[in-house]
Formats: C-alpha cells, structure tokens, sequence
C-alpha cells in the first residue's frame, strides 16, 4: 500500500490471506475508488443518492467481492476519504459496464484482402463476397471467427451476435462452429446467431421450415434481408424486395418464429430510396400476427430521405410493434450514397483513374436515431462488419463504434442519454438482464478508461483500458494479423500454429493494482528500460568519441593554420 491506502502491486490486491489470485480467484474483496460513471448505467442510481454533474456523471466507488458488485456508494470528497484495504484509486477515470455488440458479421470477417471489394459499393461487396465462398471451409471459419471474438473480449465486450450466412455451403459451415465457439467462450463472451438469408429464401416453405428448425437447434434466432439491396424497393429487388409477396413472405417469417419460440432479426432498407420501406412492412406483420418474441431491424437507411410524413408514419408503427432499431454507423457511412456518375470534368483529367474520381458522398446513410429514440424506440449501435467486403476496417472495439456513432450522428450532450445504446440497450433485447449494466448483485464485468469525462475518453483510442471480468483484470494483448496471413492460390494458411504477439510498450495504466491473470508486461518493461538504458549508454559513448575527434581535428585544422601564418 501506498501511504494513502491505495494498492500499488498486484500483491496487494491479488492476494487475500496468503492465497495467490491464480488459484483462489473468486475470493479477492477490494474497492474501486473515485470511478466516474454515466448514471443511466447505474441500476437504481436514483436510489442510491447520487449526485450528477452536468454531463449526468456520477463519481462512485465500487465495492466487489467474490466477483461482484456488493456496494456502489457516492465517493468521498478527497479531503474526506477514508484510507481502506485494497482500494485501487483509479483517480476519476470513466467506469463502463463491459459492451454488448448486437450485430456482426464474424463468419466473413478478415477476408477483405483475399476478396476485395474494388468499388466499395453495397453491390460489389455482395458479388466479392459471393467469390469468397469457394475459401470456406471448417478451419478457414473456425481461424477467423475465434479471431474475432478474441479481439472483441481484449476490448472489453462480454457479449455479442452474429449473423451467419446460411445458404446450404456457408451455413453448413458457419452454424456448427458457431456452436463450438459459444461453447468455449461461455462465461468470457455469451455469443448469439442469426439466420441471413434473402427474403425471397421464404418462397420456398419446405426449405423454410429445414432453416427455421436448424435456427431452433441451435439456439438461434430467425433472420432476413428486407428491401436491403442497392435496389430495395424497387421492382428491380426480387430477391430482398420481392414485390407484392413480401407481406405474404414476412407472415411466414413471424409464422414460423413463433412455432419455434425463436426471436427475429432482419436486414432492412440498407439503401437511399425513397420507394424502400421494408421497416414499415414488418411493423404491420408484426403487429398483423400478434408476434410476442423481439424484434430487431438493422440499418434502416432509407428512412432518412423519405418526406416527414411518411417518417412519422413509419416510426409511430414501429413504436407499437416493440421493435429495436440498431444502427451500424461506421459500416453506412462508408457503403451507402455510393453512386458513381461519368463526371463531366473528367475529361480534363483523363490521366486520373476512375476509381479516384467518384462522386463525393452527400449522406450519410444512418438512420434517424434521435427521432426514433425520442419516440420511445430502443436504439443501439454495433460493429456490423470487421474487414470484409462490406467494410475494409474494424476491430470490434464498442468503444470505437460508440465514439464514431457520436461524431456521425450528432449524439449531443448529455452524453449519458447515449451511453446505453451499446451496453444495456442491446442487452435487454438480446435477453442477457446482467449484462451492460452496473448494479448491485451483478457480475463485476467492467471497462475502466483513464479518461474521466466523455472529451477525454472520446478524444483518444483509450489502448490502455483496463477490463476486468467477474472482478478479475484480463490480458487485452490483440491477436496478430500474421494469424490470419492467407495463400490464395494453395486455399490455405500460411502459419499452422496462431502466435499470440505482444506489444512490449502497451503498458496499462494500473498494471499490477487488480486481482487477475498475471502479467509480464513489468519484466518486459524493466528489459526494454534495460535495453533502452545500454543503448543510452551506447548513444553517449559514441557523442563523446565523436566530440573528441571534432576537438582534434579543430585542433589541428588551427594549429596548422596558425603555423602557416607564422611561417610566411
């Protein structure tokens, strides 16, 4: 302990009568203090008499044993503070639950430099992605889906869904690892799958039914692509659109989810036309077949370009159906308003590739989140793609997500009117009650930021995040990109063995204080002060050689002279 009281060691707070934290885990006691946290992630904050600020901050200390949160009280002004064994002062930084990231695509992940997407565009993703299938198979899958969930659990998520692509090869494929995977990850993160196919999949009752009950097996939930093509809602969709079918199509959908218990998640108006109003339609089939299970629409582009009126409509049906919108920001912004028009300045710079010389973007291509969840409608945000065609980019950090989705949709002050749409919001519609929240009773699943407002922890990447899982502080270290180094031609990967590299300079900023997986990130700092201390010494030997011989040759170079003036 440090003079304050504060833990300064692993020793301090790892060990609890003589017993190491690696082999009597769950019986560390210890004090989380002066943690500055969003209220409404705070279950019963109003009851607990706690005082906000104007950002709707609270500064809190949390008291964990066994795991969990056993006491969340207002702190102390300093002056008042009371020194307490095994109290880690995280000095007002921002204490997050762990995230929720609703919706992914983890099956596709890491394919974007075998199957590029050379126009960016939602139609050429489709068709690069429909060239990458011939890559599939079970350890292919299996390599880039556990890579993704390793890097989603080092930032600090503890919860996430997929859809899964779920054709006769790719479903075939993704569906029984997905099992395997949700079976080893149990406890670190609770991994949920959706069913994606295209709407008109469900002409086809027979092969309905054989989807919707390998959904059931495996504890999945229903899904669909509505209206969500470059051409959603026009007669020209007839595979997401499908005309006058799609009421018919969508009571089948909701027909046999509820057959089955089984939840839905769609796809929906992924384009900017006026005409795609997939989200409308199955607000009505929704409400139309009584549906009692929840139900989640993603992206929802198109609402924001249809006339107020229409919008208002859309939103008041959506309000009755109980539906959850999530958003994907990131994944919109970059795909959507991608027309690409000769341009009539082109001819003066014919030496430009057409690539370089498209159409800047106008929207967007979010959703309307503030109208939606001011009218009462839960509203989230998640990762949605990680380096595939749809989306060269990500790393399924939520907290990337939830800073890019404030600049992109203007998510204003008080920021804790947002800071649910990636913890508790998802949370509750993905059933998980103990997940994306901070209460008293509850796991002890937390992301502590040293930033200490949302200026600070918005402002920088937060790398240093310090995640700590049923009161327990795990190794963030991200794996390596190498793992995933792929020989198109032999269909196969280059390294058979995944080495787990290391950063040596990523140093957390409470290394040591919390109970947890040992690390040795302290020796490799000590060997890289080591090192840095030698080549000091080095660089110091070779100025002061250096500096000698400019003083002799200085030196010389006057004596010679001085001796040649002297001489004449």
């Amino acid at each position: 302990m440090d003079e304050g009281g504060r833990a300064t060691n692993t020793t301090d707070v790892a060990e609890e009568n003589g017993k190491n934290a690696e082999t009597d885990t769950h019986k560390h006691k210890y004090t989380i203090q002066n943690a500055t946290v969003p209220a409404c992630l705070i279950v019963d904050a109003t009851e607990l008499e706690l005082t906000k600020d104007r950002d709707s901050l609270v500064r809190v200390d949390l008291e964990v044993e066994n795991g969990k949160i056993v006491s969340i009280k207002a702190s102390q002004p300093q002056d008042k503070q009371i020194t307490q064994k095994n109290a880690i002062d995280v000095q007002c930084g921002m204490v997050f639950p762990t995230f929720v990231d609703m919706h992914t695509h983890i099956d596709k992940g890491h394919t974007c430099e075998r199957s590029p997407n050379l126009d960016g565009s939602l139609g050429g993703a489709d068709a690069a992605c429909m060239a990458d299938e011939e890559f599939w198979n079970f350890h292919d899958v299996r390599k880039r889906m556990e890579f993704s969930i390793r890097s989603a659990y080092a930032h600090g998520t503890s919860a996430l869904r997929t859809h899964l692509m779920s054709g006769p090869i790719q479903g075939s494929i993704a569906w029984p690892i997905f099992a395997e995977l949700r079976e080893k990850w149990r406890g670190k993160v609770e991994l949920q799958a959706v069913s994606l196919v295209v709407l008109s999949f469900f002409r086809d009752e027979d092969a309905a039914m054989r989807l919707a009950d390998v959904v059931q097996q495996f504890g999945g939930v229903l899904g669909a692509a509505v209206s969500c093509s470059d051409a959603g809602g026009t007669d020209r969709d007839d595979w997401t659109t499908c005309g006058s079918e799609m009421p018919h199509l969508l009571d089948t959908i909701f027909r046999l989810a509820a057959e089955r218990d089984l939840d839905v998640d769609f796809h929906v108006d992924e384009n900017g036309n006026l005409e795609s109003m997939g989200l409308r339609h199955i607000a009505e089939a929704a409400i139309r077949n009584k549906f009692k299970g929840n139900i989640v629409c993603g992206h929802c582009c198109s609402l924001a370009v249809q006339p107020p009126e229409v919008v208002n409509q859309t939103i008041d049906i959506v309000a009755k159906a109980n539906i959850t919108i999530v958003s994907l920001p990131m994944v919109n912004l970059w795909l959507q308003d991608r027309d690409h028009p000769e341009h009539p300045w082109r001819k003066h710079h014919r030496q430009i590739p057409p690539s370089h010389c498209t159409r800047t973007p106008r929207r967007r291509g979010i959703t309307l989140m503030h109208e939606l969840r001011c009218a009462g409608i839960p509203v989230a945000v998640a990762s949605d793609n990680t380096r595939d065609q749809f989306f060269g980019f990500g790393d399924l950090d939520m907290l990337e997500v939830f800073n890019q989705s404030v600049r992109i949709g203007h998510l204003d002050k008080p920021f804790d009117f947002w800071a649910n749409i990636c913890t508790s919001v998802p949370a509750d519609v993905m059933r998980l009650p103990t997940h994306g929240r901070i209460k008293i009773g509850g796991p002890a699943d937390l992301v502590i930021f040293h930033g200490r407002c949302f200026s600070e922890v918005l402002g920088r990447p937060q790398h240093d995040r310090v995640v700590i899982r049923s009161g327990l502080q795990i190794k963030t270290d991200l794996p390596d990109y190498r793992e995933l180094d792929f020989d198109v031609d032999k269909k196969k990967y280059m390294h058979a063995e995944s080495k787990h590299a290391v950063n040596d300079f990523a140093l957390p900023f409470f290394i040591g204080c919390f109970p947890g997986e040992k690390t040795n990130s302290s020796t490799k700092i000590k060997k890289r002060d080591k090192q840095l201390s030698l080549l000091d010494q080095e660089n110091y030997a070779q100025t002061v050689l250096v500096s000698v011989c400019v003083t002799v040759i200085a030196c010389t170079v006057a004596f010679t002279s001085r001796f040649a003036r002297n001489s004449n």
